[in-house]
């Protein structure tokens, strides 16, 4: 049986997705690529997102699917968005309004040049900005501005880039807390 991403809480089975974090590194030190959602978006209008994230529908492949939203979300050429490297992926399950909502999302981590500037195709997101990965962290550690599962991917990233380690705070239980066990 197959249905649509969107109705999977109404029957608490598990929904995928990709995320991929776009980065910049220059002389002043590590960037990422943040995008602002749109007003009109039926889920978190108005939040900060990954550089590209969507949906993984059934019969597409990783590959094909990752081209395709880098295209509609960011205007990443398949050129670039071939070099995206697969990475790790989160997992968490959550109360919502609609149900259960068990996720899996495959992220992906891309090192975009220096000259390179995010365009929405689609009118999803409603501006991109690069911030220093310092800004990143604090915003995703004061704040509710980010989509829920796009802190996941984020903290996700900072801990394999060294910015969250073994000496921070509940270390293991971040880390831990990445790859829930689904139902």
């Amino acid at each position: 049986m197959l249905i649509d991403r969107a109705c999977a809480p109404y029957f608490g089975v598990r929904a995928f997705g990709q995320h991929l974090n776009g980065f910049v590194c220059d002389t002043a030190g590590l960037k990422m690529w943040v995008g602002r959602r749109s007003a009109d978006r039926r889920v978190y209008p108005l939040h900060l997102d990954n550089l590209v994230a969507g949906g993984l529908p059934w019969g597409v492949t990783f590959a094909e699917n990752l081209r395709k939203e880098c295209r509609e979300e960011a205007d990443i050429p398949r050129e670039l968005a071939d070099q995206a490297r697969p990475v790790s992926a989160v997992t968490y399950c959550r109360d919502s309004k609609r149900g259960l909502k068990p996720d899996v999302m495959y992220c992906y981590d891309l090192e975009l040049p220096l000259d390179f500037e995010p365009r929405c195709t689609d009118g999803e997101v409603d501006s991109f900005h690069l911030w220093p990965v310092e800004k990143v962290m604090k915003t995703v550690r004061e704040t509710d501005e980010f989509k829920l599962n796009c802190n996941l991917v984020i903290i996700d990233f900072l801990v394999r880039h060294g910015y969250i380690d073994q000496d921070s705070p509940d270390y293991l239980k971040i880390i831990q807390g990445l790859r829930s066990p689904l139902p």
